[in-house]
């Protein structure tokens, strides 16, 4: 049962414990009693230890393998490798352990590592819900998949649906015919439990990134999170779901590849047109409130391509500049700088910059490189 809240009450999970187990023997309550932040695993260490065990988050207290429901012929096995507890069983890599003994070992390591999937209460601390599909012949073709796991979604879906919560996150992961797995996690900036649009997701992802191999089981893992709230007023605009966003997102990097679609992040350096996309990071969808105090911002406007000028100097210093769509004394200028902050790179001696402004007020960014003068862009 759910004793999340009572640390309030009562003081840390041992007291806890203790108190629970001094209310057993007060009623003549034979058993063990085990605490932890996940029901399979304290249902693990009440079954298998005697007395009170109070297992922590991230806490690991060896059993014996025989308490976690291997068969006989994998047990044999261990044990002649001199492999008794589930210490000796996690020194040996994941990965080795699930290509020799398939997917389905994954199911007890969870369980060793306090990940097992077991809802108990609506207000424990379970965190995610799992569905597992095993087929009856290797599928090389995706598409032969997709209403089998437009079901588990369904499935998880239903799950989190009916304990009040929502998910962000769905990972999907595939069993393939070489004891290998494909693993896919799609993630999101807001919780929904719409499954056509986890499920169109989840077939553009499988679509740019499709198994090396073909599939024998599925297993599909819907983490929770609190339901999304939208409050508008009363006489405000409707605006576009999220999720048109996302799909929308996910079509493009199909068609450019994902390295070219992204969220745009200003760099830390002088480079020329200086930001960069970051693929994996999403636009939280926060409007921007007005500031009280607006204050002017200036905003370079990149020409492409950039506009060939002709100089005129005095005494080294710029006295006027002419292109063929504007020209003007110089009234002031700024520089000059290099054109680039990564001076172990060749183009950082290529070009020298100034910001000139000219008689009108305009103010452009000038640059001098080995082919001549051009206007590279101008101020906003």
């Amino acid at each position: 049962f759910d004793v999340s809240g009572l640390e309030n009450r009562i003081g840390p999970p041992g007291v806890v414990a203790r108190s629970i187990a001094h209310e057993m023997e007060m009623h003549g309550i034979a058993g063990s009693l085990a605490l932890a932040a996940n029901a399979a695993t304290a249902e693990l260490y009440a079954r298998t230890r005697a007395g009170v065990t109070v297992i922590g988050e991230g806490d690991e207290l060896p059993l014996p393998l025989a308490s976690i429901g291997l068969d006989e012929d994998t047990l044999g096995i261990f044990h002649a490798l001199g492999m008794e507890t589930t210490a000796d069983l996690k020194a040996v890599p994941e990965d080795e352990l699930i290509a020799r003994y398939g997917r389905e070992f994954r199911r007890t390591l969870d369980l060793i590592d306090q990940r097992g999937v077991h809802i108990l209460t609506p207000n424990l601390k379970e965190n995610r819900v799992a569905w597992d599909y095993n087929l009856d012949f290797p599928v090389e073709d995706l598409g032969q998949l997709i209403f089998i796991l437009g079901h588990g979604l369904g499935k998880v879906l239903a799950e989190a649906g009916s304990i009040g919560l929502s998910s962000e996150q769905i990972d999907i992961m595939f069993g393939l015919d070489d004891k290998t797995t494909a693993e896919y996690s799609i993630k999101l900036s807001f919780p929904t439990l719409d499954k056509a649009f986890w499920l169109k997701l989840a077939n553009l992802r499988l679509g740019n990134d499709p198994p090396a191999a073909a599939i024998i089981s599925i297993r599909v893992t819907c983490h929770f999170a609190r339901p999304r709230a939208i409050e508008r007023g009363l006489f405000a605009a409707t605006r576009p779901e999220p999720e048109s966003l996302l799909l929308t997102a996910d079509k493009i990097r199909k068609l450019v590849g994902k390295e070219n679609v992204g969220v745009p992040m200003l760099v830390d350096q002088r480079l020329p047109e200086a930001f960069a996309l970051d693929a994996d990071k999403l636009p939280q969808g926060k409007e921007m409130e007005p500031e009280k105090e607006q204050r002017p911002v200036l905003a370079l406007t990149h020409f492409h391509p950039p506009l060939e000028a002709e100089i005129k100097t005095d005494d080294g210093r710029l006295i006027y500049l002419r292109t063929r769509y504007f020209a003007g004394r110089v009234a002031e200028y700024g520089g000059a700088w290099l054109g680039s902050s990564q001076w172990w790179t060749h183009g950082f001696w290529q070009q020298m910059e100034w910001d000139v402004e000219l008689d009108d007020r305009r103010i452009y960014r000038l640059a001098r490189t080995p082919d001549g003068w051009f206007v590279t862009g101008g101020y906003d």
